[in-house]
Order: structure tokens, then C-alpha cells, then sequence
């Protein structure tokens, strides 16, 4: 009997080992099927200022989240105004960045752009009531770029803009969102012409009620272009290489805390796996906390329900 010994003993081992493996296998196996949710969080640049206070609570938040990475979605706007630094401003905005962000476009139809990238201004139609008359230092800003302007020149702007980002060591921008959600089929095609892979322009023009009103410029066009549009709204084929991904979350200015808790808990209980949501640069002194204490919030209905939250920025 002590001859076979080894061999006992070496079929043990083998046993043994194969019970691991097995019970490995279905360990990773567990790990695969259990639900996950993607959160993309972006961030609107608009173009109408760089303010300590906005600058200084982004760090902040970078710091308390350093494992949440954003989607910039840059303006190259501030870069071209006269008596701007384009140096120093560049090193404003990447003062809010991490590693792990990813660089996008973001087109409002100021005049300073447009006139800089040689496309005719136009000053209508807005989506805002007030009067846009360029007397006085820039304007443009609430011109919608699918109704005021045509495909040729929305393909010329959106190059324009994206080699102003790259001449400033920005890297060449590849997600896109338009100003005021303000994308149809031409500004579609100009993404498509400019090797964009990603768009964030579709939106539920309810969620932005809490700040505009129901007869407003803004809420009636969002609701002409994105028709049927909701917080239960998947990511798409918008053209033959642009995918969208609908701003389902809205943007922070318009949902409170409690507001993106409620979608949260909407998506999951549809079985949803895509949220995105974010917030303005030129008001994250003001809003900004209506994402960061709806974080924790996040987590802690992720973990009860046994859910894992993924942050991605592309």
C-alpha cells in the first residue's frame, strides 16, 4: 500500500486543485452576471466665463471623487475673445481635469466663434426670449445651431472648433454635446462628416421645467427635435458612425438631489444600464451639489440592490 502512496496522494492534490478551479470559475462567473449601471458624468464648458468660484469647487470635487471621471465637454471659446491669455485660460480649465477624463466639444453659436472660424454669424432663431443684438462684447450664445445654420457651414464650425481645442494641446475632441440640446439631422451629419463617435444632444425637455417655462424658446425646440423624449432613453445608432447617448440625467441646474435620485431608482427598476447626467462649469458653485450628494446615494441603492455602478467618460 505504501508503493501507491505518492500516487494517492498526487490524485488528492489534483482533486483538490480541480475543486478550486470549479469553484473559481463559478466565483467569476457570479461576478459576471451581476447588474451594472454605467454613469457618465459631463461637464457643459459654455463659453461665457471662467470664474474662481466655479474653477475652485470642480477641483474640490475631483479631490473628495478622484475615482469619478468626466466627460469635458469643452468650449473653445474663451481661448479666442480679444485680450484673452489662451495660455492662461488653457491651464484653468485643465487645472479641473484627471487622467481618466475624456476630451469632448461643446458649440454654443457665440459671434466671436463663428467670425473666427469664418462661418456668416446668424442671430436667429433663439431659444431664449431675450434680445441677442451683438452691440456690446460677444453674443450668439442662444442661437440654435440646427435651426440657424445649414450643414455645410454647421461641418465648417464644428472642424473650426475642434482644431482650436487641438492648436491649445487639448486632445482632438471625439464626444459632442450642442448648446441648448440643439441637434437635428444637419448638426448630425456635420459630427458624422468631423469623425465624431458620440453625441449627448437628445434630451427630455420636461426635466428643464424646473427653470424654464412650458411655453418657453428652449423647452418648445428641445421638444421639436427630440420628440418623445425620456429619462428611460438608451443609447442609439444616431448615423452610420455616431452613436447617441441621450442626456437622460439632464444637467444638475435643473435636477435636484432628490430629482436624480428619483431617475436613478427609475432606471434601474426598467432594467436601464446607462445614465447620463453632469452639470454646467459656469454654475458649479451653485449646482454642483446636487450631484455630489446624490453620489452617496447612488452608491447606497447600488449596494442594496445588489448593483454595480461603473463611472466611465467614454
Amino acid at each position: 500500500m505504501t508503493h501507491f502512496y505518492p500516487y494517492f496522494k498526487l490524485l488528492s492534490l489534483c482533486l483538490m486543485a480541480s475543486v478550486c478551479f470549479f469553484a473559481n470559475l463559478n466565483s467569476y462567473a457570479e461576478t459576471d452576471t451581476k447588474p451594472t449601471i454605467k454613469i457618465f458624468v459631463t461637464v457643459d464648458w459654455e463659453g461665457w466665463s471662467l470664474d474662481e468660484e466655479n474653477i475652485e469647487v470642480m477641483q474640490a470635487f475631483r479631490k473628495q471623487h478622484p475615482h469619478i471621471p468626466m466627460m469635458q465637454l469643452l468650449n473653445p471659446v474663451y481661448l479666442l475673445r480679444p485680450s484673452t491669455d489662451a495660455k492662461v485660460e488653457a491651464e484653468k480649465i485643465r487645472s479641473t481635469f484627471l487622467p481618466s477624463d475624456s476630451m469632448g466639444l461643446h458649440v454654443h453659436g457665440w459671434k466671436s466663434l463663428l467670425d473666427a472660424c469664418k462661418v456668416p454669424f446668424q442671430n436667429a432663431p433663439s431659444f431664449a426670449s431675450q434680445s441677442d443684438v451683438c452691440e456690446a462684447g460677444d453674443c450668439g450664445y442662444a442661437v440654435s445651431l440646427e435651426y440657424a445654420y445649414s450643414a455645410q457651414d454647421l461641418t465648417k464650425l464644428i472642424a473650426c472648433s475642434a482644431n482650436f481645442l487641438v492648436e491649445q494641446g487639448f486632445a482632438r475632441p471625439r464626444y459632442f454635446r450642442a448648446g441648448g440640446w440643439q441637434l437635428g439631422p444637419k448638426l448630425a451629419s456635420a459630427l458624422e462628416a468631423n469623425q465624431f463617435v458620440f453625441d449627448s444632444s437628445r434630451t427630455d425637455a420636461n426635466l428643464l421645467t424646473t427653470k424654464w417655462a412650458e411655453n418657453s424658446g428652449l423647452v418648445k425646440m428641445v421638444k421639436a427635435l427630440h420628440p418623445e423624449a425620456s429619462v428611460l432613453d438608451e443609447p442609439y445608432q444616431l448615423t452610420a458612425s455616431v452613436m447617441e447617448y441621450p442626456n437622460n440625467g439632464s444637467l444638475a441646474d435643473y435636477t435636484d438631489t432628490q430629482q436624480l435620485l428619483t431617475i436613478f431608482k427609475t432606471l434601474i427598476a426598467h432594467n436601464k444600464r446607462e445614465l447620463v447626467l453632469g452639470f454646467h462649469q459656469e454654475t458649479a458653485f451653485s449646482y454642483l451639489k446636487h450631484l455630489q450628494d446624490a453620489i452617496p446615494l447612488f452608491e447606497e441603492v447600488a449596494r442594496e440592490r445588489g448593483i454595480t455602478i461603473h463611472w466611465i467618460s467614454h
